[in-house]
């Protein structure tokens, strides 16, 4: 199977490799073609080009400049025209006099150089507009500096907001629907477990973030981790000449108090380009749940009930330093240095007490937990990138290395009694779980990129990352204050991963036709050992990654977009530790060193009219679907929760969205989603078929420019009952608002927000297992009321156009 998939793969990129070069032999028609650089030789992207005709000055054709500073018009009818050339920073350039006719196809007018526009305009702001989201050929960007509602927010909320994006109440994040979600910061993977994840970008402020791309079928350049996709969080990078900067801070007021605040520091000049920042973030929350689990035996017969109120609350301090440096070598040559560290405190409580109930729903006995943990998590990410430009003609090479350390120190304490049914005591238990967990990860790749004729480019890279994670987790007993340790539930492991891959890309443009098709291959070697016991996991596999996009723009209002590709999903680190670690009285956690990679395929088809209307849809095949379960133990008593494969899945997806500017003053984007997920296989014997539930969710932003220093803006979100398994979560809805006034002639702000303002996003849950059926209510105070303050400084101009030299692909999965 896997000959005739690589075969298959083959024959793909083979066949694309046919068509360009068929392209090249044959005459391409009725085409206007050019470069545009500046007076340095340096490639402008992002510039309007316009065509208009030569008679009445009518504006027949309008494009931007490609990232190589190209701009194409196809399907040029005969006639004489002339073009227009404009872009902040630089004078208007006007090319006259194009004759076009059946003698005359091709029009190539080569390279044009537009002039530094030194004109310093006093008391005008240009303002270029930004769409909130864009979709593309291979990915859905999101740019939330345009969203009024992100202000003052950590990324971890932002993420809640995006389209298509959910988090679960365990704190997965899901992707259109489905789990395995793999995300990263600047095109490198996060590494980190569901819990590290959200403690990392509950830390990040989104005010440092330019945009949040999604791509539910990533390109070959990806890693292929991530059976629903790539979430990738582009920080902002400096683009002026000159001294500049901004400082931000934000207060808010929810069931508890918040704070962050943060400054950027920026000087760019022909030689560096130099970047400091730091954020510090104050967050504390507070939820409750209600759970009612009910034990069954062999026939069914209840034999149990256990019912626990529990009560929660997390606190996180962050800091975040950042440091960055351009240094340009050439004019085609740039060397990047960048370091980011996070440093700070973390701590949660939970409160619980369970009446455990016998057969008949009497009260048996009552049970009292409380658990206290804090932590000093340290994290830091280094990186060297050489980045060079080869020609104008926009062939590069570029080469990276990076290291990232996450270190954690938990240490939490348990302390659990036990009382009779009259509220006599009966005993009671008392320990201490000394944690510690380190992820080193190490990265370097390389990639070429060369153009081809008549818009087309080839692209290979190759990449080899090492990742270790330890995790020493230590038990101690502390009967009369003392410190006995228990070996028996203490665990000491080391895990290694080392991934070697390369890939080819491929693509080409003809009229209205664009292609795209990619292989990717990966190599992985895993191993792990727990060292108390001996046990150990060794693996070594090859996976093949293909890739597909087509893109067939029918005419003026209509496309069709078709993305084909395979990804996988590689169990997080501590889900391969077979370590025991309580999270209330009676539940568990507990990892599985036998799990498998999850593997899917996944097909997608979308229309778009008048670049406002998209309809998509999508279907997804898995296999070894990854899933955490609550198992009953054999005690009949208490609940471990362990990732379990399931043999085989599959869902289906229609989206449809409609985003536009309806009037002056007013801006649109919906997305309305229908998906289902269905499963067949078996876990411990319980057979796990499910057809799945029809589910919807719908998200909805309207802005509306008020005057030109106010503006304004709504998001909802509402979300119906949807299903995972042999999990059920109920519905919910979240309804935001902002209002946004501009202050010191548009370099600061001042905003107003009120998040949850319903207090609507509570929901509830349903388990079932062999023996096991459990509900859970929970509860989330979410609803706040945040003020911040924004200021921009520096009046540096808009920076000559150089390679872009950020590094890219790397750090998800740590051990808990």
């Amino acid at each position: 199977m896997r000959k005739l998939r690589f075969t298959a793969s083959v024959v793909l990129v083979l066949h694309l490799f046919v068509f360009i070069r068929i392209d090249a032999q044959a005459p391409v028609q009725s085409v206007i073609k050019g470069i545009l650089i500046d007076g340095q030789a340096q490639t402008i992207p992002g510039a309007t080009v316009q065509l208009k005709n030569g008679t009445d000055s009518a504006l027949y054709k309008s494009t931007i400049s490609t990232g190589r500073g190209e701009f194409v018009f196809n399907s040029v009818k005969s006639g004489i025209y002339y073009i227009e050339v404009t872009v902040v920073g630089f004078k208007k350039l006007t090319v006259p006099n194009l004759v076009k006719n059946e003698d005359n196809k091709t029009i190539d007018i080569g390279t044009l150089t537009l002039k530094n526009d030194n004109k310093t305009l006093s008391g005008v702001t240009i303002k270029a507009e930004t769409p909130p989201i864009e979709h593309q050929i291979d990915k859905t960007v999101v740019n939330i500096g345009q969203n009024i509602t992100t202000e003052g927010a950590t990324v971890w909320e932002v993420l809640r907001k995006l389209p298509g994006v959910q988090v679960t109440p365990d704190g997965q994040i899901t992707l259109n629907g489905k789990p395995g979600v793999n995300v990263l910061i600047d095109g490198k993977t996060t590494y980190l477990s569901a819990e590290d994840l959200a403690g990392l970008l509950g830390g990040m402020q989104a005010s440092g973030i330019q945009r949040i791309e999604l791509m539910s079928n990533p390109s070959s350049k990806y890693d292929a981790a991530g059976t629903a996709g790539i979430i990738n969080i582009v920080k902002k990078k400096n683009t002026k000449e000159g001294v500049n900067g901004s400082v931000n801070t934000s207060v808010g007021q929810g069931y508890y108090g918040r704070y962050n605040g943060g400054f950027t520091f920026n000087y760019k000049n022909n030689l560096i380009n130099l970047f400091v920042n730091n954020t510090y973030t104050y967050n504390k929350k507070y939820s409750s749940s209600n759970v009612t689990s009910d034990i069954s035996g062999a026939n069914n017969n209840l034999l149990t009930e256990q019912v626990s109120a529990n009560n929660s609350n997390s606190t996180t301090r962050s800091y975040r330093p950042t440091l960055g440096l351009d240094i340009y070598l050439s004019k085609r040559t740039t060397l990047t240095l960048s370091g980011t560290s996070g440093l700070g405190s973390s701590g949660s409580g939970l409160v619980s007490g369970m009446d455990v109930l016998d057969s008949l729903r009497n009260k048996a006995n009552r049970i009292a937990y409380s658990s206290r943990l804090h932590d000093n998590p340290f994290n830091y990410t280094a990186g060297i990138q050489l980045a060079h430009q080869l020609d104008t003609a926009g062939r590069s090479f570029t080469v990276s290395a990076d290291h990232s350390e996450y270190r954690n120190f938990p240490l939490q304490t348990n302390y659990n009694t036990l009382d009779g049914a009259t509220g006599n005591f009966v005993s009671e238990t008392d320990n201490l779980l000394v944690q510690h967990r380190q992820l080193d990860i190490y990265a370097v790749k390389a990639d070429y990129v060369l153009p081809l004729k008549n818009k087309g480019s080839f692209e290979v890279g190759i990449k080899s990352s090492y990742v270790k994670a330890i995790n020493n987790n230590t038990v101690y007993d502390l009967p009369g204050g003392q410190q006995l340790i228990d070996l028996a539930q203490s665990d000491y492991s080391v895990n290694s991963e080392n991934i070697n891959a390369a890939y080819v890309n491929l693509n080409k443009s003809w009229s209205n036709l664009s292609a795209e098709a990619g292989l990717r291959a990966e190599q992985t070697v895993t191993k792990g050992k727990e060292l108390l016991t001996d046990e150990a996991v060794s693996l070594n596999y090859l996976q093949l990654f293909p890739t597909l996009f087509l893109n067939d723009k029918i005419n003026e209002q209509n496309s069709l977009t078709l993305r084909l590709g395979r990804r996988t999903d590689r169990p997080d680190y501590h889900e391969l530790v077979p370590f025991r670690r309580p999270q209330t009285a009676t539940l568990f956690f507990q990892g599985n060193p036998d799990l498998k990679p999850q593997v899917s395929w996944h097909g997608e088809l979308s229309w778009n009219f008048q670049q406002a209307l998209t309809l998509t849809l999508n279907y997804d095949i898995y296999r070894d679907y990854i899933r955490t379960f609550p198992f009953l133990d054999t005690n009949r008593t208490t609940i471990t929760r362990r990732p379990t494969n399931i043999q085989g899945a599959h869902s289906w997806e229609i989206d449809l969205n409609y985003a536009k500017k309806l009037l002056s003053w007013w801006s649109t984007d919906n997305t309305l989603a229908l998906y289902r997920n269905a499963f067949n296989g078996q876990a411990a014997g319980y057979s796990l078929d499910n057809a799945g539930l029809v589910s919807l969710q719908l998200n909805t932003n309207n802005s509306f420019q008020i005057s030109s220093v106010i503006s304004a803006e709504c998001d909802f979100e509402y979300d119906t009952k949807r299903q995972f398994v042999n999990s059920t979560y109920g519905a919910y809805s979240v309804l935001d608002l902002g209002l946004k006034r501009s202050l010191f002639a548009g370099k600061g702000s001042l905003t107003l927000n009120a998040n949850n303002i319903l207090q609507s996003e509570d929901r509830n849950a349903i388990d079932r297992n062999s023996g096991l059926y459990q509900v859970t209510n929970l509860h989330f105070y979410s609803r706040s009321v945040s003020l911040s303050f924004a200021y921009r400084f520096g009046s540096g101009k808009t920076a000559k156009t150089r390679l872009d030299s950020g590094s890219a692909d790397e750090q998800k999965r740590a051990g808990n």
